[in-house]
């Protein structure tokens, strides 16, 4: 049975999995290491360029939302498509104008063919990654499954006809524009039944409240844009040796899906009553780890056997990274930033950030120097464990909540032990 929650999970996982997928096709239709590694660079760009914002705004949308009285709502989520498409335009814009003249910053996407298509895909993709959380803040749940049951298998099969028929990224890229053109125009006539008037009782204390949260995002979220960054420069711009790099440091989709989905949607019912929110987000937790860590730890077990078969033999280097950010599965599950956010202490969390970043970026420069493309698999794993134990700090002696009331801690620890000692069998 579909819940609000898990029809959220279900978008957030459906969106990870079409993004596994491309990571399949490629090296399945034997594209050289080469334009692989241009393509993971542009989903990078991508990535830089929305990540923070996003996150922090949507974020900032599922506290604010559930108060406001019916009209409001409806002016809030005009607002919020104006706002998204506006800044999509923004940053699209000025990496286009950078590519253009040059700058030295974007030398690299500059060579690569399909850029300008994929900057085209941006534009309509950023802006109606909306509409599914506009669906399930409306209560519009029908709506919601249907747009994850058709939409992200519509959007493989359009990337993938033209990479099986004509062997052509680009076309692929084209397939996508068409996708996220569609997904556009129904989120803007969408808005066209609702009512926009630009409210700043409704729209400043939204954004206000999101500023916080989009730092905080920013300076987590740049720990992929800097070991990315890292390897560029330290392999001196190798897109072969990124692409190496990129396709161990995947975590894996459910996982992020899964906890993604549940963490928004689990914010209005801990602000609408935290003693029950907090039941109700430890139940769903406890599913989680029972479906989560058994899948984790078989594959991690037989992570030699079905890596090379999935993404080719090119990519056999990629293994090692990758079995120490399965690990990250460890700390994913520890719900602290959903509870401080639904709590409306949205500054912490870009305080712990921001110390976060700081030990990130120290530790990513160091353990890449000392063990190789690795070390940032290691640092990666040492910054957010920081996060995740601050955060536990914070809610303890803010609140007096412990991690026992977060996550069922008994099973959580025997499933860690076991992907553990799964990792050390496995060599």
């Amino acid at each position: 049975m579909f819940t609000p929650i898990r029809l959220l999970q279900f978008f957030n996982l459906s969106r990870q999995v079409s993004v596994l997928f491309y990571a399949f096709l490629l090296p399945f239709l034997n594209f050289s290491i080469g334009e692989i590694g241009s393509f993971e660079l542009l989903q990078i760009l991508a990535y830089s360029l929305s990540f923070f914002w996003i996150s922090g705004l949507v974020q900032g949308l599922m506290h604010i939302y559930p108060s406001l009285p019916i009209q409001s709502k409806q002016k809030m989520l005009t607002a919020a498509i104006f706002l998204f498409s506006l800044l999509t335009i923004f940053f699209v814009v000025f990496v286009g104008l950078s590519i253009y003249f040059n700058l030295s910053v974007f030398q690299t996407f500059s060579t690569i063919p399909f850029v300008w298509i994929f900057l085209l895909f941006l534009l309509f993709n950023t802006p109606a990654q909306l509409l599914e959380y506009s669906l399930f803040l409306e209560e519009k749940y029908q709506w919601l499954k249907i747009s994850c049951l058709v939409s992200y298998p519509l959007q493989i099969v359009l990337f993938s006809i033209p990479l099986f028929w004509f062997n052509n990224i680009s076309l692929g890229i084209i397939g996508l524009t068409l996708w996220a053109f569609l997904r556009f125009f129904i989120l803007a006539f969408h808005s066209f039944s609702l009512s926009f008037h630009f409210d700043k009782k409704i729209i400043y204390p939204w954004i206000s409240y999101s500023l916080p949260l989009i730092f905080s995002a920013l300076v987590g979220g740049l720990a992929s844009v800097i070991n990315a960054s890292l390897v560029q420069y330290y392999y001196h711009g190798s897109t072969a040796i990124f692409a190496v790099y990129r396709y161990g440091a995947r975590e894996l989709p459910f996982i992020n899906g899964l906890f993604e989905g549940l963490g928004l949607g689990i914010i209005p019912s801990l602000i609408k009553n935290r003693k029950d929110g907090l039941f109700q987000l430890r139940k769903n937790t406890l599913h989680l780890l029972h479906l989560v860590f058994p899948v984790t730890i078989i594959l991690m077990s037989f992570v030699n056997s079905w890596f090379p078969i999935l993404f080719s033999d090119q990519f056999m280097d990629s293994i090692p990274i990758f079995k120490i950010f399965i690990f990250l599965v460890i700390c994913r599950t520890i719900p602290t930033n959903t509870v401080i956010n639904a709590l409306g202490h949205s500054r912490i969390l870009a305080i712990i950030g921001l110390l976060e970043l700081a030990i990130h970026l120290i530790a990513s420069y160091l353990c890449l120097h000392w063990f190789g493309l690795i070390g940032l698999a290691y640092a990666t794993i040492f910054a957010y464990s920081f996060e995740k134990l601050a955060g536990l700090i914070y809610l303890w002696w803010k609140k007096g909540i412990i991690i026992t009331q977060l996550i069922p801690f008994n099973w959580w620890l025997f499933y860690s032990i076991l992907l553990i000692v799964s990792y050390f069998i496995n060599g």
